[in-house]
């Protein structure tokens, strides 16, 4: 058995579980967009296809024309044996031609060389032929002043005598009627047009033009359109191309290229030598002055220092200076050991240990430290045997006394001997420091200027070899300039390509075509298939209602009697067999159909599925609520209507007096009635309670027909009342937005069996019908 989520899939929908990513592209959108949108993609290739042929049609072509040189500059210099000088790098050589070739003053050059100053023009109605050494007639003109540079003249010949010339814009000069070979004078030029062919070999164009050249916007045609490569860096091979929309006019300046390059090359390079030698007599001037300011200086610096050595002084300053600090060493500790021992005179006499631990002194010092030794250990000795008071211990005593006093005597004279010394060897420490400061100053500028006489020496020798070298080049210069292929004449236009713009407009017309089909796409917020629905809501489909094209409706109308086999009526079945499914407590059950807004098709499904419902021999009633826009009296052709559900509820009609029969057996309606100024006030009321127990003694099943909740608050109170809530939605009708206000509307209800019926479905399966139905969207107030 089926649930009422997954039926009528035979409608071709895509499944996708609730909640499912939003994101993925809906193929049955896509297809719907794609199926409204095939006009407007045919129109948009069209244009951009008539576009490429506007452009190939109305662009003038432009046309190319080349040459290949082989460049290899050579001395004959070298014939002597001598270093070529203007032999450099393939690629530094080439660039350098390259350069001259593409420099303005090269460009004045075949300005000169060419009859460039004057161009003529055929006038179309919309694009201008230039007429490159093929026009009717000749100019010739002398300017005051440069008012007339760059203007265009407009010549209309009118027969073999006379023309008619008019003046640039601005100029103030009317036109003029002239005759060939007659001279014009005006304020600003004079002019003279010659006939070159009688006028019956010019046909039928007769407006021409002309335009007096400046020498800048000459230049600059001339740099816009020429155009010099390398070809091959191993062979020095470059490529020269000229591009026009006068085939003659490119191969003619290609050619002259050519021909001014060859003499202009040889005299830039000779130039080029002149300044070289110039400079480099100047460079040997100041690089002699330089080498005699050294020279001056090295015979002061050994006269004043006495060496030219200044490394070796510097080192055997700095290891006199290391012995001396070692001589200072030595002497400190002496002075440090004497002091010490000057102490223990004193307090250690009775340690002869003591005093014998010094030694290195001269040898007065060293005999006294003994014999006191020896009397010290004497005295030692005698006190075994004898008492301090005793004549031999104060004799040994008196001994040691004068041994002391000579000791220190002794010892105080060594002192000042040290000190004289030390004096001594400072002095000759700060004599050898005072000169250290010196000589690193003294040797970094002796070795420096040592090293830039070297330079300067060396420099002085290439300067020499170089002015030898280019002053024999200067003689000798001869350019190896080979055409290997000459100026061609093109056949065809390099623009515009016209495989190239036909493929850009049909690339660019399904570009377009795909961003009008996105932007529709993304911005297309409207149902469209049931997986999208589906996508979007939780709540139970109960049925696709496919579109019905058999006629068109003005009104919503019953159809299932006059079409039971179509697939609306079939549809129909399916959503009130799936309603079977759908718990209710009461075999006699109440369907309320509602919608969001008006013209989704709520009172279309009321009518039909109460017609299918009707056709299993239960009795059905259809009750209009809508009592602000009533519809279903109008779908049974009944115009007027006095009574109905509003006179029921006040109690002016009864329930029998109001009922309609129609064309079905089984199948009743009870009309909305005169529309009332409180509708929600009425349905609130108990009276529509008793009403609908009253409906189920007659009828098994009743459908109300309720007011779109989305307006008024009149269809979630009938909503209340039903068995099985049905919300109709349409495709490519109903937004996103209204499912957003059914779910909301679900969860704040907590209505039960609440079902979606999805309304006017076009069928892109193949195996659909193909049928569906329309009918006038409508206003709800």
């Amino acid at each position: 058995m089926r649930s009422p989520n997954h039926i009528d899939r035979e409608f071709g929908s895509i499944q996708s579980p609730p909640g499912s990513f939003s994101s993925e592209i809906d193929l049955e959108k896509l297809y719907t967009v794609l199926a409204k949108s095939w006009i407007w993609i045919l129109v948009i290739i069209v244009i951009t296809n008539i576009s490429a042929y506007l452009v190939i049609r109305w662009t003038k072509p432009v046309f190319e024309s080349y040459s290949d040189l082989r460049l290899n500059i050579k001395n004959d210099a070298s014939v002597l044996g001598l270093l070529e000088v203007n032999e450099e790098a393939s690629l530094n050589n080439l660039s350098g031609e390259i350069e001259l070739l593409k420099s303005k003053l090269f460009f004045d050059k075949v300005i000169q060389t060419l009859d460039l100053d004057i161009s003529y023009y055929s006038v179309g109605n919309i694009l201008e032929d230039e007429k490159y050494r093929s026009s009717p007639f000749k100019v010739r003109y002398n300017l005051n002043g440069g008012w007339a540079y760059d203007k265009y003249f407009t010549v209309v010949i009118e027969n073999q005598e006379q023309f008619i010339l008019s003046f640039p814009n601005g100029s103030n000069i009317p036109d003029k009627v002239c005759k060939f070979g007659e001279n014009i004078e005006t304020e600003h030029i004079s002019l003279r047009l010659n006939l070159n062919k009688p006028v019956e070999q010019i046909g039928e164009q007769r407006l021409y033009s002309f335009r007096i050249n400046s020498r800048p916007s000459l230049i600059n045609y001339i740099d816009e359109n020429l155009n010099v490569e390398p070809l091959n860096l191993t062979a020095n091979t470059i490529r020269i191309s000229f591009r026009d929309h006068n085939r003659f006019k490119a191969r003619d300046l290609v050619n002259a290229i050519d021909t001014i390059y060859l003499g202009y090359s040889k005299e830039t390079k000779n130039k080029a030598n002149q300044q070289r030698i110039a400079f480099l007599d100047d460079q040997l001037l100041l690089t002699q002055h330089k080498l005699q300011d050294y020279e001056t200086y090295f015979e002061s610096f050994t006269i004043r220092n006495k060496t030219t050595d200044v490394q070796s002084d510097l080192n055997t300053t700095i290891k006199a200076i290391a012995a001396l600090d070692s001589q200072n060493v030595v002497l400190q500790k002496k002075l440090s050991n004497l002091q010490e021992l000057q102490s223990n005179l004193t307090q250690k006499v009775g340690q002869p240990e003591s005093l014998l631990q010094y030694s290195g002194y001269n040898e007065d010092i060293n005999t006294t430290l003994h014999q006191l030794d020896e009397l010290v250990k004497e005295r030692e000795l005698l006190k075994i045997s004898y008492n301090d008071n005793t004549f031999a211990v104060t004799k040994v005593d008196q001994q040691i006394n004068s041994l002391r006093q000579q000791l220190g005597n002794f010892l105080s004279g060594y002192e000042k001997e040290l000190k004289d010394e030390g004096l001594v060897i400072r002095s000759k420490r700060l004599t050898l420091e005072q000169r250290l400061r010196t000589l690193p100053a003294q040797g970094t500028e002796f070795t420096s200027n040592q090293r830039n006489f070297s330079l300067y020496e060396e420099f002085l020798l290439t300067l020499m070899q170089l002015k030898a070298e280019f002053q024999v080049a200067q003689a000798g210069t001869v350019t190896d300039f080979v055409i290997l292929s000459a100026a061609i004449l093109p056949d065809a236009p390099v623009f515009p390509n016209k495989l190239i713009i036909y493929g850009l407009g049909i690339v660019s017309g399904l570009i377009f075509s795909f961003l009008f089909v996105g932007v529709r796409y993304a911005l297309h917020n409207k149902i469209t298939s049931q997986s999208e629905l589906e996508r979007i809501t939780t709540l139970p489909i109960l049925g696709v209602v496919p579109r019905y094209l058999k006629e068109k409706l003005d009104l919503s109308k019953l159809i299932i009697d006059k079409n039971p086999k179509s697939p609306v009526s079939e549809s129909l079945r399916s959503i009130r067999t799936n309603m079977e499914f759908l718990k209710v407590s009461s075999a006699k059950k109440i369907i309320s159909v509602t919608s969001t807004v008006s013209g989704e098709g709520k009172t279309f499904l009321a009518i039909n599925l109460g017609g299918i419902i009707s056709l299993s021999k239960q009795r059905v009633l259809l009750v209009d609520m809508d009592m602000r826009r009533p519809k279903i009296h109008l779908a049974f052709d009944n115009i007027e209507v006095n009574k109905g559900l509003s006179t029921i509820l006040i109690q002016k009609h009864s329930l029998k007096e109001c009922l309609v029969r129609t064309s079905l057996e089984h199948l009743d309606y009870l009309p909305a009635g005169p529309t009332p100024p409180n509708p929600s006030e009425l349905i609130m009321g108990p009276e529509v309670d008793e009403l609908l127990d009253q409906m189920k003694q007659d009828y098994d099943t009743i459908i109300l027909d309720t007011p779109p909740v989305g307006l008024v608050t009149d269809g979630i109170l009938a909503m209340k009342k039903a068995d099985i809530p049905v919300y109709v939605i349409r495709a490519d009708y109903s937004r996103k937005d209204f499912v957003n206000t059914l779910n909301r509307l679900a969860t704040t209800n907590r209505f039960n069996n609440l079902s979606i019926v999805l309304n006017s479905v076009q069928i892109t399966n193949k195996k659909g019908y193909g049928y569906g139905y329309g009918y006038g969207k409508g206003y709800y107030e």
